[in-house]
């Protein structure tokens, strides 16, 4: 942690648990020194605004887009609102432009991102998305949104 970051306290978030749907988990907040301003670090299993984990944010994109489920259908199935996953199914569309995978110089189409992503080892998604999230940790490309 850098010298210019001071623990600036806590704040209490849902967090998608197997064991218990309604666990809150204390998330610290930090003030940095140079810039004034005040901002928390998520653990890496969580993106900003979203309540569920980054597992099952793709898991459900990729039913959608790479496998063609039916946004109703995946609803009813996993037990979520037509409209959440359409919102996430529209921010990931509008953002998934500016995501670049390494070792590809382009963007790839929505479903092949996914199916690429899916190819990849765990512990090289978790670094990949990490890495989104320490360059923008308020708005991250990593949680869907983009730049």
């Amino acid at each position: 942690m850098p010298d210019h970051w001071i623990k600036w306290g806590f704040y209490e978030r849902y967090a998608e648990n197997s064991s218990d749907p309604n666990e809150r988990i204390r998330v610290q907040r930090y003030r940095c020194r140079i810039t004034r301003r005040t901002f928390s670090l998520l653990p890496d299993s969580l993106l900003p605004y979203h309540y569920a984990s980054t597992t099952h944010l793709l898991q459900w994109l990729y039913a959608m887009l790479a496998k063609g489920e039916a946004t109703s259908a995946l609803a009813r199935r996993v037990g979520l609102l037509r409209e959440t996953l359409r919102g996430l199914k529209r921010r990931f569309l509008k953002a998934v432009g500016s995501l670049r995978l390494p070792g590809r110089p382009a963007a790839l189409s929505p479903p092949e991102f996914l199916k690429t992503l899916a190819r990849m080892a765990s512990s090289a998604v978790e670094t990949l998305f990490r890495g989104w999230k320490e360059l923008q940790p308020k708005h991250s490309v990593a949680g869907i949104y983009p730049r």
